[in-house]
């Protein structure tokens, strides 16, 4: 018995063999997984190296045998370590984790209030400096509706380093830098474009504490010196003179210690304004203009004087020759 035979159409026969069709991969995406294997992580929040550099440890048991001496710690770890000998805004501590601060400022930490995370998107940059303009998505109430309703609020934010771009999703920070730039970037959450491997790398928050502290030691130190120079230490004095922070001036007769006169945050005396100019001091030429103006007052009552002899001679003679007159 023969089979029934099975006619197929002539366009799949020819039909050449069609590839599954690829899924289609944004610009975000591909910057993400470029940046998931190669990660830039600063020097503030990688672990400590094993072994003599660990900066959790001392110092003498930091000791390397082949030198005899401490391993030295980075730059960042070492401000981090030294304590500072005043309270730190809780802003340089609520996302700080490292453990190796000082006991006082880690105590300063844990006493401090962790902010709510703020997620937003940068919808504008290179209009200013070293600063972003950041949507974050909010809700706004409608009385009128009684319903919540999607919104939005724009934010300055710093960018020490230039590092983002227009459409990346990142973290905020509250951080007084101006008057008008309250945030920095804590982190950037998903990149834009440019892979974060070609990007300058983002301050962390122990970065940012560690530059908060290297300006207070070295503003410390200069108080220190202007003490010493205070004193009469002929050492402090050079230092400060080769800061360019004060000028060698004559002192008063006998006062062996040189006056230091500070260019920078003094007040001078009463009506007194910089470079010894007093504040009542004329204009130049007021006062040959005030001596024109005398004269010539002088001048206006001797002749007003004058017109007023006269007035009354006239009137005296008027009425003398009215009575001669009504006589005759």
């Amino acid at each position: 018995m023969s089979r029934r035979a099975v006619t197929l159409p002539l366009r799949l026969v020819s039909a050449p063999k069609q590839q599954p069709p690829q899924p289609w991969t944004c610009r975000r995406c591909l910057a993400t997984q470029a940046t998931s294997t190669t990660s830039t992580p600063s020097d503030s929040t990688s672990p400590p190296p094993p072994g003599y550099g660990d900066p959790r440890l001392p110092a003498s048991e930091r000791i390397d045998p082949a030198t005899g001496r401490p391993t030295p710690l980075s730059e960042v770890d070492r401000l981090l370590k030294k304590p500072l000998r005043q309270l730190i805004p809780p802003q340089y501590l609520e996302h700080s984790t490292v453990e190796w601060l000082h006991e006082n400022e880690r105590a300063q930490r844990e006493r401090t209030r962790v902010h709510r995370k703020i997620v937003g998107v940068v919808v504008s940059t290179g209009k200013m400096a070293k600063t972003v303009k950041v949507r974050v998505p909010t809700q706004r109430w409608e009385p009128k509706i009684g319903k919540y309703f999607a919104d939005h609020t724009n934010h300055l934010v710093h960018d020490p380093n230039d590092s983002l771009v227009l459409g990346d999703v990142i973290e905020l920070h509250r951080l007084r830098v101006s008057k008008a730039v309250h945030h920095v970037v804590g982190e950037l959450i998903t990149p834009f474009g440019v892979p974060l491997s070609e990007r300058p790398a983002i301050p962390t928050a122990d970065d940012r504490l560690a530059a908060y502290k290297k300006k207070r030691f070295a503003k410390l130190g200069r108080r220190e010196l202007r003490r010493e120079a205070a004193k009469g230490d002929v050492e402090a004095l050079a230092k400060l003179k080769a800061m360019g922070l004060v000028e060698m001036v004559k002192g008063k007769k006998g006062d062996g210690r040189s006056a230091v006169s500070g260019q920078k945050g003094q007040k001078g005396g009463k009506g007194v304004l910089a470079g010894g100019k007093k504040s009542d001091e004329p204009a130049p030429g007021s006062k040959e203009k005030a001596q024109r103006m005398a004269e010539k007052a002088e001048a206006n009552a001797l002749e007003a004087e004058k017109l007023e002899k006269a007035d009354l001679t006239a009137d005296s003679l008027s009425s003398t020759t009215t009575e001669r007159g009504r006589e005759g």
